[in-house]
């Protein structure tokens, strides 16, 4: 986008936001791209200098608001579509851009996708890949590890469907909080508490129409759905390019065999609501998931946690996660965490 054209592309370091008034097939509806494309308008945003925006992620986690619910119907709800309803067909209400003639077909890569487990009702907030298929059906790409795949696969044990809200056009506090990974969050932290920090009031909650679960009141667009157990897709299905979309490192990701499947429910949405989208590689994927404080390992191991290390299940886990990720890669263990795992009576790993 933009390319030899009259603007920057939104993409690039410090490009524009871009907001399309005029998509062919929606009427009512305009698509954003960039927002958080510059470090120094997301510090706007935030109200924070550049310069000190990774310490301001660092005490939001210590000082979490958590969210709170609204009753009755959220400006997300003005318009509702149905599933049941025969002209339901996700291709015609949600302009969902294919990005690249490789691509498996439409992504949502905004989508802020909130589910609870199904046993300790523990909710978490993320961005994963979403990939239209169906009039009411999305395929989704969870990395392993990730908490929502964890809920997934204890209700599908059961031989339950796990509720799933995803909420598209949300204020950048909370795009931003939703980018927190083990072992600053672990499982079992609601990352929306985070930006409920970040904006300095809690993040309001509205239950879903059709399932059992809730979503960002003020969202402009949610998708209410259910991840079905036992059901899986190719993401490629309807293209066999083998590809699946531009990824943040800067390639084309290859398109994944089998994936879970959301049976999508309904489509609730503002008057005329602005759809909110990103494409990889681009700065948007760096302001969103890249500004850290250079030792992630130092959030962990702030002076509450030290403090309560000893006692906090939550603490012992995210020890135990980021046991896991230097496991994984191959990683040196941080010098703290090695202490720490000497001074507890029994290794992180084995709590998990």
């Amino acid at each position: 986008m933009g390319a030899g054209g009259t603007c920057q592309r939104p993409t690039r370091k410090n490009g524009p936001v871009m907001v399309f008034n005029k998509i062919k097939g929606f009427d009512d509806i305009s698509v954003a791209i960039g927002l958080n494309g510059s470090r120094q308008r997301v510090s706007q945003f935030l109200q924070c200098e550049p310069a000190k925006l990774g310490h301001l992620l660092k005490d939001s986690v210590e000082n979490a608001i958590s969210p709170t619910m609204v009753q009755g119907t959220a400006v997300c709800q003005e318009v509702v579509h149905l599933a049941s309803d025969a002209d339901f067909d996700l291709r015609k209400l949600l302009p969902a851009p294919t990005n690249t003639e490789e691509d498996a077909g439409p992504y949502i890569t905004m989508g802020l996708c909130y589910a609870s487990d199904p046993q300790t009702h523990e909710s978490d907030i993320t961005i994963h890949r979403l990939c239209v298929q169906s009039r009411d059906e999305l395929s989704m790409w969870l990395t392993p590890g990730r908490h929502i795949d964890a809920f997934r696969m204890k209700a599908e044990a059961a031989g339950q469907p796990l509720p799933i809200s995803i909420s598209i056009g949300v204020d950048p506090a909370i795009e931003i909080a939703a980018c927190f990974e083990p072992p600053t969050t672990p499982l079992g932290f609601n990352e929306l508490s985070i930006a409920g920090a970040l904006r300095g009031r809690a993040v309001e909650m509205v239950q879903c129409k059709t399932i059992n679960e809730k979503a960002i009141a003020h969202a402009e667009i949610v998708i209410e759905g259910e991840l079905v157990p036992n059901v899986r897709v190719r993401e490629d299905q309807n293209t066999h390019t083998g590809r699946a979309m531009p990824e943040f490192p800067g390639y084309t990701g290859e398109a994944k065999e089998a994936i879970p499947v959301i049976k999508v429910k309904a489509v609730t949405h503002r008057t005329q609501p602005i759809w909110r989208t990103t494409v990889g590689p681009g700065e948007e994927h760096v302001n969103m998931a890249g500004i850290r404080p250079k030792r992630v390992f130092s959030i962990w191991w702030s002076a509450p946690c030290r403090a309560n290390y000893s006692t906090s299940s939550p603490t012992r886990q995210a020890a135990a996660n980021y046991w896991r990720y230097c496991n994984l890669r191959n990683l040196p263990l941080p010098m703290k965490a090695a202490s720490a795992r000497r001074r507890s009576w029994r290794s992180p790993l084995s709590r998990s």
